[in-house]
C-alpha cells in the first residue's frame, strides 16, 4: 500500500510551518533583549562583557523518545553529547554536535496476531549529529555570569542497523532540531552548560505493517501512518571547556 505524493508532502510542511516561527525568534529575541541592557550604571550593571569564542562540551543527559504509530521506537534513556561551539560575531555562534543514546525497542513480525507480534526487545543506539546557529538572549554579553540561547540546527540521525525480520528500517535519515540553552559562565575555568533539545525526524514503514493478520488486526492500518514525524526531547548538563583564549 503507498502513500499518495501529496499525503507524504504534508507532514513535511506541517513540520516546516512549526519550526518558521523559531527561525524568526532567533533573529529578533536578541534585538529585544539588548534593549533590557540600558538603564544601569556600569560598576552596577549585572551585565557583563562576554567574548563569545570557542567551547568544546561533554554532555550527559536523558532522551526522551516519543512514541510513533508502529510502537518501534527506542524506549526513552539517557545518551551522551560532544559539542563545539565557535563565535561568528555579535550575539551569534555556530555549533556541531554528537549525540548517542542507547536503548532497546519493539521488534515485530506484522504476520503475526496481535498477542504475539512483538517477538524482542533488542538493543539499539541511535546517533544524532548536526550544525546549527546559537544566539544569545543577553547579546554579547552575561547576566550575572548567565547567559541564556536559543539555537537551531539541521543534521541526520541513524540507528546504522540492516532491516529486521519485519522489514522495517529506521536507516540514515535528515533530521531538525532546536531548543534552549543557559550557560553559567565564571571570569576563569570552565563553563557549564544545560541545554534542553528537540530532535524532530521521521519513522516511515513498510507495506507488510498494514497486511492483516489471522485476527485480522494489523501494526498500522491507515495510510497516512504509513510515515510520521516525531519531536523527541533531550535534557543534558556538561562541562564547557574554552578553547584557544
Amino acid at each position: 500500500m503507498r502513500v499518495p505524493f501529496m499525503l507524504r508532502r504534508a507532514p513535511l510542511r506541517s513540520l516546516f510551518a512549526s519550526i518558521a516561527p523559531i527561525v524568526a525568534a532567533l533573529l529578533v529575541l536578541p534585538v529585544a533583549t539588548a534593549s533590557a541592557q540600558i538603564g544601569h550604571m556600569p560598576d552596577k550593571s549585572p551585565y557583563e562583557d562576554f567574548k563569545i569564542g570557542q567551547t568544546l562540551t561533554i554532555m550527559g543527559g536523558w532522551m526522551n523518545m516519543r512514541r510513533d504509530p508502529a510502537k518501534v521506537a527506542p524506549d526513552a534513556n539517557w545518551l551522551a553529547a560532544l559539542r563545539y561551539d565557535i563565535g561568528v560575531g555579535g550575539p551569534a555562534s555556530l555549533f556541531a554536535r554528537y549525540v548517542a543514546s542507547p536503548s532497546q525497542r519493539n521488534l515485530l513480525v506484522p504476520s503475526n496476531t496481535q498477542a504475539t507480534r512483538i517477538i524482542a526487545r533488542p538493543s539499539v543506539t541511535t546517533h544524532m549529529a548536526d550544525l546549527g546557529l546559537d544566539v544569545s538572549l543577553t547579546g554579547r554579553k552575561t547576566y550575572r555570569r548567565f547567559m541564556p540561547s536559543v539555537n537551531g540546527g539541521i543534521g541526520i540521525v541513524s540507528d546504522f542497523a540492516s532491516a529486521d525480520t519485519g522489514s522495517y528500517q529506521f536507516g540514515t535519515k535528515f533530521s531538525f532540531s532546536y531548543g534552549f540553552s543557559m550557560r553559567y559562565i565564571p571570569r576563569r575555568g570552565p563553563q557549564l552548560r544545560v541545554d534542553f533539545t528537540n530532535f524532530i525526524w521521521q519513522y516511515q514503514y513498510p507495506d507488510r505493517y498494514f497486511v492483516l493478520a489471522n485476527d485480522t488486526t494489523s501494526v498500522l492500518r491507515r495510510a497516512s501512518e504509513q510515515s510520521a514525524w516525531r519531536g523527541n526531547w533531550g535534557v543534558s548538563a556538561g562541562v564547557s571547556v574554552p578553547l584557544f583564549r
